[in-house]
C-alpha cells in the first residue's frame, strides 16, 4: 500500500474510533450499529466494515488503542527507581487527574463501565482478552510495591500483596468513577481523597 493510502486508511480508521466512542458512550455499545458510526462521519456503512469486520473487532481496537494511551499516561509518572506503596499511591493520584482531565479519557471510563453487558455472550472473549493484558499497570505496580516493601521490611510480613493491589484500583476506580460522575466537585477533592485514602491503607500496613 503506497504511503500516502496508508496515512489517509489510518486517519480514516482513527475517526471511525472516535466516532464509535462517542456514539457508544451516547446511546450505548449495544444499541450503536455501523450504520450509526458511518452516518455520523458521512461515510458509508461499507466503508466501515473495510476497516473492521465486525463491531467487536472495533470495540477491540478502540481498547486497544486506549490502553495503550493509558500506558504512555502511566509510564510518564512511573517512579523511576524501586516500586514502593507511597511512590506509586503518588502515581495513581496523578494518574486520577489525567483521566478526569482529558474528555476523551472520560468517555472511555464511562464506555467500560456503564455501555456495555460485559455478560452477554459476544463481549466474553472481549472481556477475556482484556482481563489477560499485560499493560494495565497500576494493579501489578501496587502487587510489586507491596512485595519490595515486604522484603525491606517497611510493610509487615503476612500482608497479602494481592489483596491490597485490589483494594487500591478499587478506590482509585471507584473515585475517578464519582468524579466524572459529578459526585465530587473538583479533581483536587478527588485527589486529596484518593491521596488520603492511600495514606489510610498505608497507616494499616506498614511496620510501626
Amino acid at each position: 500500500m503506497p504511503r500516502r493510502v496508508k496515512e489517509e486508511a489510518e486517519k480514516t480508521r482513527t475517526r471511525i474510533l472516535a466516532s464509535a466512542l462517542a456514539l457508544f458512550v451516547k446511546k450505548g455499545y449495544a444499541h450503536t450499529t455501523f450504520t450509526d458510526i458511518a452516518a455520523r462521519l458521512k461515510m458509508t456503512k461499507g466503508a466501515v466494515y473495510w476497516h473492521f469486520e465486525s463491531k467487536e473487532a472495533l470495540l477491540v481496537a478502540l481498547v486497544d488503542e486506549m490502553l495503550m494511551k493509558f500506558g504512555r499516561q502511566i509510564a510518564a509518572v512511573m517512579p523511576k527507581d524501586e516500586l514502593t506503596f507511597p511512590a506509586v499511591a503518588e502515581m495513581m493520584v496523578k494518574n486520577a487527574a489525567q483521566i478526569t482531565g482529558n474528555a476523551k479519557g472520560m468517555a472511555f471510563f464511562l464506555l467500560m463501565h456503564e455501555q456495555i453487558q460485559w455478560s452477554s455472550a459476544s463481549m466474553g472473549a472481549v472481556r477475556q482478552e482484556l482481563l489477560k493484558d499485560e499493560r494495565f499497570g497500576p494493579w501489578r505496580a501496587f502487587r510489586t510495591a507491596v512485595m519490595n516493601d515486604v522484603v525491606a521490611g517497611r510493610i509487615r510480613e503476612g500482608v497479602n500483596a494481592d489483596h491490597v493491589a485490589h483494594a487500591c484500583v478499587a478506590l482509585w476506580d471507584g473515585l475517578v468513577y464519582a468524579r466524572i460522575a459529578k459526585f465530587m466537585e473538583s479533581d483536587d477533592d478527588m485527589c486529596e481523597t484518593l491521596k488520603r485514602s492511600y495514606e489510610g491503607v498505608w497507616a494499616s500496613i506498614r511496620v510501626v
